[in-house]
């Protein structure tokens, strides 16, 4: 069964992240750079779920709370596709992912997949076959996730739902 509607929830970067992000060499200049993102969590493919699923996942992420954390990355990897990542262990940010899957489970949210990737931004999914290299980091404060249906094979993402993290 091939993915058609990943349901993810994502960290995006804001706009003059994202402009140090697209003057990488190594990006993909035919993606906007409204997609990049890196994903905390993948759900569930919204084409293959149930109806009540995605109200559920909504209701759930109504109910959390969570502070602000960091992202940083400061290599470009390829791997089988190129990436922004670190080596770093990004304590905060799986700390976050942690929370989110303990929130969702209490709550008994749907998470067909419920897994939680090591935080990176994908800039070119072709790949390059180039090695990897430092770069000076680019990273920026999580304050808001996001749920968001990427579009298989459409280079689309449709957002439903966007929830600001702060500090209670």
């Amino acid at each position: 069964m091939r993915a058609r509607n990943p349901l993810y929830i994502q960290a995006k970067p804001p706009p003059h992240v994202q402009a140090q992000i697209v003057a990488l060499a190594r990006n993909d200049p035919g993606r906007g750079p409204e997609l990049l993102h890196a994903t905390l969590m993948s759900l569930f493919d919204l084409h293959y779920a149930p109806a009540d699923w995605l109200p559920r996942i909504i209701a759930a992420l109504d109910s959390f709370s969570a502070p602000p954390f960091p992202l940083a990355f400061d290599r470009i990897e390829n791997r089988k596709a190129v990436t922004l990542r670190t080596r770093e262990p990004l304590v905060e940010a799986r700390a976050f992912q942690a929370a989110l899957v303990r929130h969702l489970l209490e709550r008994r949210a749907p998470m067909m997949l419920g897994t939680t990737p090591e935080p990176h931004v994908t800039i070119n999914y072709r790949g390059d076959r180039l090695r990897a290299q430092k770069i000076a980091p680019i990273g920026w404060t999580v304050d808001a996730i996001l749920l968001v249906e990427s579009v298989v094979g459409k280079a689309t993402h449709i957002e439903h739902g966007r929830w600001p993290l702060r500090t209670d």
